[in-house]
């Protein structure tokens, strides 16, 4: 979300291509056009990690091939203009959690996860990134948080532990109950029982909140500390783990699942030639 009624939206001039940046305000029906995309000579990897924040809204391409990739960080104010290059920077392989992952926008700079090499930050104006201190291996929860693994790792839950970048604050989830880990987010982590549907939310401190039905939930980021998707073949389903309240929505395509990223604050599924999007933030 841009702000509390508009959804960020591109317009793509081929697969996965996006060449404009639009916003939709979910209450009036209206969208608005905020910018054009265009690419750098040599661009291989296209527009992708579009957050918003603090007024501007970032993404990041990547000229090259192979071992020899740049990274292009990108921003535009969220009232439209003209989008301007911040910085560029050699381009690790990527990790499991993807090239670059978790970008945030954060009181004058950019940060943003590379690889396995860490966390990097840079003033939103431009200059040189430079790396976090004892990040490496991390990915970018919701900033200042961060942790490992990383999103979409397979079969194992990401954030399994955390840091507090400014802080130093550590939260592991040694003391987690028996069970495996399908999500963790900053506060709460949910291990699911072998050969149960039922899944228990627990503290990272180990102290059991309560359980839920988790049928149909996959390894995810815990978003906004709070909520769960799951996608089953007649509806979908959002979890609240804290308040242990779901919401069910019906007569979606389940062919088609959209992965939340780690700080995303909306739910969305796909519905024939439109969209569900479930605001997490309206969520009291």
């Amino acid at each position: 979300m841009v702000d509390a009624t508009k959804v960020l939206l591109t317009a793509e001039g081929g697969f996965e291509k996006a060449n404009g940046l639009y916003t939709y305000d979910v209450n009036s029906g209206e969208m608005d056009k905020l910018a054009d995309i265009t690419l750098p000579a040599g661009t291989t990897l296209f527009p992708d990690g579009f957050t918003a924040g603090q007024g501007r809204i970032a993404w990041w391409t990547a000229r090259g091939a192979d071992d020899k990739r740049t990274a292009d960080i990108w921003t535009v104010p969220t009232t439209g203009g003209k989008p301007q290059l911040v910085t560029s920077a050699p381009l690790p392989p990527a990790s499991s959690a993807g090239f670059v992952t978790g970008i945030a926008v954060t009181r004058g700079r950019l940060a943003w996860s590379a690889g396995n090499e860490g966390v990097f930050t840079v003033d939103v104006n431009g200059g040189q990134p430079q790396r976090v201190e004892g990040t490496q291996g991390q990915h970018i929860l919701n900033w200042p948080w961060v942790g490992s693994p990383g999103t979409f790792g397979g079969n194992e839950a990401p954030f399994q532990s955390v840091m507090n970048i400014e802080t130093g604050e550590k939260r592991a989830q040694t003391g987690l109950q028996p069970g495996s880990p399908v999500a963790c987010g900053i506060t709460l982590c949910v291990t699911h029982p072998a050969r149960s549907a039922m899944a228990q939310v627990q503290g990272r401190d180990g102290r059991a909140r309560h359980e839920m039905d988790m049928t149909g939930v996959a390894p995810q980021p815990l978003q906004r500390d709070r909520f769960l998707s799951a996608q089953l073949p007649d509806r979908a389903l959002v979890h609240d783990v804290q308040s242990g309240v779901s919401a069910e929505i019906r007569g979606i395509d389940t062919r088609t699942r959209y992965r939340a990223p780690a700080g995303g604050n909306i739910a969305l599924f796909g519905r024939g030639d439109k969209f569900v999007v479930v605001d997490l933030t309206a969520v009291h």
